[in-house]
């Protein structure tokens, strides 16, 4: 029984059309009655910036995904998307298209990361996964079909492994709830690395990937305590936009709507502030 350590990860990234896909919003947008004088790189910068979104549908983004039996489910909440995913009722957990040998993958939390690998709270995460697994693969022996056997699989074993279709609407949405810095750890390290592909598969959209506040103007997470207000949770990244004497501030609904002073925003430095965190959340290590 070989049981390995694996990170969050994505691959097979591809954007259909590549490149060019842009010309694909300008065509939908010239459908929809936009003149022919108006230059194409204006039409699709326009619908962009104004989140015309309904053109974006017809870009399509395919790519494979790796992530815990556990945070699956969060995946699923993005409904606007196709998956074909792996099943533990057909093929045992150790086995599968992208292992080159039989092993169980298991995805260890980002909170745990740092520790020495003799700390007893890494300890007591191992003990527990390896209980769950050998109760598994006794089951397994004992004949008990894999669909039950599966359920004392733990929550880190890596078999939420999907191949997704999502068009480019859905996606910016689904960056834009899941680069906030209150989502989970294992989810920013997914769209940690969605983003830097993107930019680099789709250049057309530098500059317009990011958490909702980035990409609004102004954050929904309004009085998050912990986050926006208060006391810094420690288990949360702090804010990049939330200091209101920086030039990357974003204000909060609520203290857009109470009349807060607002100076200009550096764009080019939230960029630069949000991609630095970006590639610290996509390494895995805690």
């Amino acid at each position: 029984m070989k049981v390995i350590i694996v990170k969050p990860k994505i691959w097979n990234f591809e954007v259909i059309k590549g490149k060019d896909a842009w010309k694909e919003v300008v065509y939908s947008g010239r459908v929809s009655g936009i003149p022919p004088q108006v230059p194409d790189d204006f039409i699709f910068q326009m619908i962009v910036d104004n989140d015309y979104g309904s053109t974006l549908e017809h870009i399509s983004i395919k790519f494979d995904l790796k992530m815990t039996k556990g945070n699956a489910p969060e995946l699923l909440e993005h409904r606007m998307m196709s998956h074909t995913g792996y099943s533990t009722r057909y093929i045992k957990a150790d086995q599968g298209m992208d292992k080159e040998e039989a092993s169980y993958e298991i995805i260890m939390p980002w909170h745990l990361l740092k520790l020495n690998k003799d700390h007893p709270q890494r300890q007591e995460f191992r003990k527990g996964v390896l209980q769950t697994i050998e109760s598994y693969e006794k089951l397994i022996e004992a004949k008990i079909p894999r669909e039950s056997a599966r359920y004392t699989l733990p929550f880190c074993q890596a078999v939420g492994i999907y191949h997704i279709t999502i068009n480019l609407r859905s996606l910016l949405n689904l960056l834009s709830l899941r680069l906030c810095v209150r989502t989970s750890p294992e989810f920013r390290c997914l769209t940690a690395q969605l983003y830097f592909l993107l930019n680099q598969h789709f250049p057309a959209m530098a500059g317009h990937i990011g958490c909702r506040g980035f990409i609004r103007g102004t954050c929904p997470e309004s009085g998050v305590t912990g986050v926006r207000a208060g006391e810094q949770s420690r288990i949360y990244p702090p804010c990049l936009f939330k200091n209101n004497q920086s030039e990357i501030f974003i204000p909060t609904t609520k203290e857009l709507r109470k009349g807060i002073n607002i100076s200009e925003f550096n764009k080019e430095k939230a960029i630069q502030a949000q991609e630095a965190y970006c590639a610290h959340w996509a390494k895995w290590e805690g």
